[in-house]
């Protein structure tokens, strides 16, 4: 007697294990992105909290609490997030994001660390979309461009860049997002001084 199975069994055999095969290979797919999510997040954070405390000086990072808030403001953005330094009940200073559509391409997203007093301790850039090889010049990783922002001030500089009488500095061949960064900061720190930042709200998810 033959006990060979039927075609529709052997079908029916090979339907399981290949239902069981695509679920398990399902299942270790997701695992694996969980897990890679996890650690994107977290490496974000973690390079969040590095550009946060490069932002201001150490004199002022150290003791003091961040608390995260959201501004809506012409000359700084839709929806972007200043983180308030807090010590002893009074604001140290200020870490802003802000945004300007003066660049080559949008957005371009930066951040400055301002001290009480609102004198620029860094800029830096959040998000670009700048040509490559000749509007991300402007990068840290291409240079040190964005250092002479430091010290400035509303009053002790002329916003704009040297080749329209300004007093900054730009790179050849990326004028445009130089001079870009140099408005948008003169708009910040033009907008800063009547924001009552008690009156803000939270950052989603954030302190």
């Amino acid at each position: 007697m033959s006990f060979t199975k039927s075609p529709t069994k052997r079908a029916i055999v090979a339907g399981f294990i290949l239902s069981f095969v695509g679920a398990l290979c399902t299942f270790l797919v997701l695992k694996a992105e969980k897990e890679t999510e996890d650690l994107i997040s977290y490496n974000k954070e973690m390079k969040n909290e590095k550009v946060l405390n490069s932002m201001l000086p150490p004199n002022i990072v150290e003791g003091s609490t961040f608390k995260c808030k959201t501004i809506t403001k012409k000359g700084i953005g839709t929806r972007m997030n200043v983180y308030i330094a807090t010590k002893n009940n009074e604001n140290v200073g200020y870490i802003f994001n802000y945004t300007t559509a003066k660049g080559y391409s949008n957005p371009l997203v930066l951040i400055a660390g301002l001290d009480k007093n609102f004198v620029v301790h860094n800029v830096d850039i959040v998000v670009t979309n700048e040509t490559p090889g000749i509007g991300d010049k402007v990068e840290r990783k291409k240079g040190n461009y964005l250092d002479m922002f430091q010290g400035r001030t509303l009053e002790n500089s002329k916003w704009e860049v040297k080749k329209f009488q300004g007093d900054f500095d730009y790179i050849t061949g990326a004028t445009v997002t130089s001079r870009a960064i140099v408005l948008a900061t003169y708009d910040l720190l033009k907008n800063v001084k009547d924001i009552d930042f008690d009156s803000l709200k939270d950052c989603k998810g954030k302190k």
